[in-house]
């Protein structure tokens, strides 16, 4: 008889009416880019479809917004739209039919919106009046106010109820609406619906029973909460619990989140590689212990091993997994079936950058295009892809994350794949993982597509150069190229005399106490940031305005403040010379420094091993390079790139 690894996870629960067939939700995260007027699109319900076939008990569409007053951002459906109705019925259709859970986020902003992105260019609502930084007035809502949004809210319930939804999810964490009226920070009423904790929770408490009134006791209810809002006169665990305990009886389940959304790097509304997986488990663990309902933990997690020991711990009832969804939808199901080896972590690398009130002040997004993962976003052009005709003979060359992640899908396709590698070790540049403690996912994600090259039969050959007469006597019918970058190496006088930043995790021995890092990209910031957390003592030297400016935002904000309390740097600087005992460097104001160093290393950037590729070009008709050989990037870029050239072979 079978018995699962994961007992815990692998039990179902019944809750209300519905019986949830794991303890593994998909949490609720917004759409990739809508389709035609804001609506969803068939390529949005394959993006929730692949998260009901991979296994999860609950799929929540996110940022649902009950009213135009109330908008979130671009990315997200307004429900008072009657165009959008039509749609969102196939999209619950496509979660139920896999057996999972349909439920529908519901949200409302509240003091947080833009005069421009409210109808009519009203001001944006909330418990209490105040004039916000950005100097938009807010509007104190009245009870007739309350009322009526309230009833908003319980419309666009029954509405998804009758659109085949079997349950909502009322935001009520990350600062919004329904967390302004139970924030001090917010809520400054002196009336019935301020003060006390019972009193501030009279409105959320009053969308919670016109919902039941509505929609019945067989449509259930979760709320999403932030057990503490981690910010400077913010809500606090304590008052978590307790608004916990007054909410418990208006609602099937609790959903235990943190932070607020305009600070999210620093409050854990959306962790950072820097933060503990599962950084919002002590949150729900206290607030469990005070209710009689299942309680739901979010925040970070990334494999079972952690989600198994809190649920059969007793810390919560059900873990949600919102990123950890993009960089792998079948998560649940390879953990089910044995296969965890294979699952691709979400490396918190910052897919999800929240965006300015003011729709003036918003870039463009990329949203929800994952770096380890090329089909999310783009879930139904790649189901919909040309199926090889044939079994081909495919040469991959180079084992890095482009290479591996190309073997791994033309082996997927049928083709029969060997990988070739100059090493006798696979994951390209990704070596460096085994030794730095900050990388750990990125460790395990090539770990994982290792994994599944072998399941998948790939055949490896280690140790061995490719050269135009290697692939000839190989008779491939396609060659996909992914010899990777080399260091690059600045024109600096006595530039000998130090070593590129990878060489401190080669030999970390080596590496005196005093250590200045010659560039402050990311690479460079990263590398210093670890060595400081080793006990160095590093200082930077950047010739650009700023450091990590390559970084994604949101890591950025993450990476920064950690930096500055171990670490020290110069930028706007012109390096002159590396000397045996340090660097000489020029300010902007012209002005001549020196700094002892132990050890100088840099980090400037990659070439491309473009001579490589040109080299081998023409032993085979079917040659596409791929990943850092064209041109140095990150991960995301050589994944995606190395994916597609594998899905051109038919």
């Amino acid at each position: 008889m079978f018995k699962p690894r994961y007992p815990h996870l692998c039990s179902p629960l019944k809750v209300g009416p519905l019986t949830l067939r794991n303890r593994m939700a998909s949490a609720p995260t917004s759409l990739a880019t809508l389709g035609p007027g804001g609506h969803p699109s068939l390529e949005n319900i394959a993006y929730y479809e692949l998260r009901a076939k991979g296994g999860a008990c609950i799929v929540t569409m996110g940022d649902v917004i009950v009213h135009g007053t109330g908008l979130a951002h671009p990315e997200a459906v307004l429900l008072t739209d009657p165009d959008v109705l039509p749609a969102l019925v196939p999209l619950a259709e496509a979660i139920r039919r896999h057996g999972a859970v349909a439920s529908i986020q519901l949200n409302h902003v509240g003091a947080m919106n833009h005069p421009d992105a409210i109808p009519g260019h009203k001001n944006p609502i909330g418990p209490s009046a105040f004039v916000r930084e950005d100097g938009v007035q807010v509007e104190e809502m009245t009870v007739e106010m309350m009322e009526k949004t309230a009833a908003q809210w319980a419309e666009a319930a029954w509405n998804c109820k009758a659109l085949g939804f079997n349950m909502v999810n009322l935001h009520g964490g990350h600062g919004w609406l329904l967390n302004q009226f139970i924030s001090p920070r917010f809520n400054h009423r002196t009336d019935e619906f301020g003060g006390s904790m019972a009193n501030r929770a009279r409105f959320p408490i009053m969308v919670c029973k016109k919902i039941k009134e509505v929609c019945g006791d067989d449509f259930l209810i979760e709320y999403r909460m932030s057990g503490s809002e981690r910010i400077e006169g913010g809500m606090t665990l304590e008052d978590g619990i307790e608004f916990a305990q007054i909410i418990q009886d208006y609602v099937d389940l609790i959903h235990v989140t943190s932070g607020v959304y305009q600070d999210h790097v620093n409050t854990k509304a959306f962790s950072s590689m820097f933060d503990a997986h599962g950084c919002n488990l002590d949150l729900a663990e206290a607030i469990k212990k005070h209710v009689h309902v299942p309680v739901v933990a979010v925040g970070g997690f990334n494999g079972p091993d952690q989600i198994e020991e809190a649920i059969a711990s007793g810390k919560c009832d059900f873990v949600a997994l919102g990123r950890q969804q993009f960089a792998d939808p079948a998560f649940v199901n390879k953990t089910l079936q044995g296969r965890e080896d294979e699952i691709a972590p979400c490396l918190r690398c910052s897919c999800f950058n929240p965006l300015a009130s003011d729709p003036d002040a918003r870039p463009i997004p990329e949203l929800w295009h994952c770096a380890v993962n090329p089909w999310s976003g783009r879930e139904l052009r790649w189901r919909n892809a040309p199926r090889p005709t044939g079994k081909r003979r495919v040469l991959v060359i180079g084992g890095g994350p482009a290479g591996l992640y190309a073997a791994a899908t033309a082996a997927e396709r049928g083709h029969d794949v060997i990988l070739v590698e100059a090493c006798k070790n696979l994951g390209g540049l990704l070596w460096f993982t085994d030794v730095d403690g900050h990388k750990e996912s990125l460790r395990r994600y090539r770990d994982s597509l290792i994994a599944r090259c072998r399941r998948l039969g790939v055949k490896f050959q280690l140790g061995t150069t490719a050269t135009k007469e290697y692939i000839q006597q190989m008779h491939p019918d396609a060659v996909i190229c992914a010899v990777g970058s080399s260091p690059a190496k600045p024109p600096i006088p006595g530039i000998d005399k130090a070593h590129h930043a990878l060489y401190c995790y080669d030999k970390p021995e080596a590496v005196g106490k005093k250590v200045i890092m010659i560039g402050g990209g990311l690479i460079g910031c990263e590398t210093g940031y670890w060595l400081a957390d080793t006990g160095h003592q590093v200082h930077v030297l950047e010739m650009r305005e700023d450091l990590a400016m390559d970084a994604l935002p949101s890591h950025r904000a993450a990476l920064l403040p950690r930096m500055a309390k171990t670490m020290t740097w110069n930028c706007s600087v012109t390096v002159t010379e590396v000397t045996e005992n340090g660097v000489k460097f020029t300010s902007q104001d012209g002005q001549e420094h020196f700094l002892e160093a132990d050890t100088v290393l840099y980090a400037v950037g990659q070439r491309a091993n473009s001579k490589t590729v040109e080299e081998l070009k023409g032993a085979c008709d079917w040659f596409v390079a791929v990943g850092d050989c064209v041109r140095a990037r990150q991960v995301k870029q050589a994944t995606y790139e190395g994916f597609c050239a594998a899905m051109d072979i038919l």
